[in-house]
């Protein structure tokens, strides 16, 4: 009988701590799930979307920026961090905050994965935006500065604004880097390019470990 409550009770504490991780690793925010559901978001994929190599046109702004894009939606990069003490000799770790409206009369997907891609040495990076260490690093920060900003994972209704982050795992250096926003993507190529200057980097040097 003790036994059997034994191994009850410690199937109890690892699922809380099992959920207590998934919460931390989610922004514990609304963010991280459709308000309205409660359930992981995802966006909406047509089945006939569009083609990733059909031209789309490109608008490019820098840090601290605004760019209207066709009187639909808005969107800046208010401010780029940089986590130094999360960076390792190959890597670093960039927070890209942002912020972005929608200017029509229908709901937009955002999201941190697939609304998101980065262009290093006008290559495109595969990992850049995908990186599981830059969401963890994120979290922390923002945990220890107080703040409940979190990452793009909703849709943005009409009329409203959005202020969130995007999290990069970037190589520690790099001659040219670019954001691309890319608004109403499986529906259009069009992106909204911000380039990133080294030199408008904002430090955080505290530790994070």
């Amino acid at each position: 009988m003790k036994t059997s409550m034994l191994r009850i009770g410690a199937a109890l504490m690892l699922s809380a701590v099992l959920c207590g991780s998934a919460l931390m690793l989610s922004g514990c925010g609304n963010r991280s799930h459709n308000p309205e559901t409660s359930e992981a978001y995802a966006p909406f994929v047509p089945e006939s979307k569009v083609a990733e190599d059909v031209p789309g046109k490109q608008y490019d702004a820098g840090i601290g920026q605004s760019i209207d894009y066709e009187g639909k939606v808005t969107a800046s990069v208010d401010s780029v961090i940089e986590l130094d003490d999360a960076s390792t000799t190959e890597h670093r770790i960039l927070l890209a905050e942002m912020t972005i409206t929608n200017n029509s009369d229908k709901d937009i997907d955002c999201s941190t994965l697939t609304h998101f891609e980065v262009y290093i040495d006008d290559e495109k990076s595969a990992s850049a935006c995908a990186g599981l260490q830059a969401k963890i690093t994120a979290r922390k920060y923002y945990t220890q500065i107080q703040s409940t900003l979190e990452e793009f994972n909703q849709a943005i209704k009409p009329n409203e604004t959005v202020t969130g982050y995007v999290p990069l795992y970037m190589p520690s250096a790099w001659k040219s880097c670019s954001l691309s926003y890319i608004p109403y993507k499986y529906y259009s190529n069009d992106n909204l390019n911000f380039s990133i200057d080294e030199a408008k980097l904002v430090h955080f040097s505290d530790s994070l470990k």
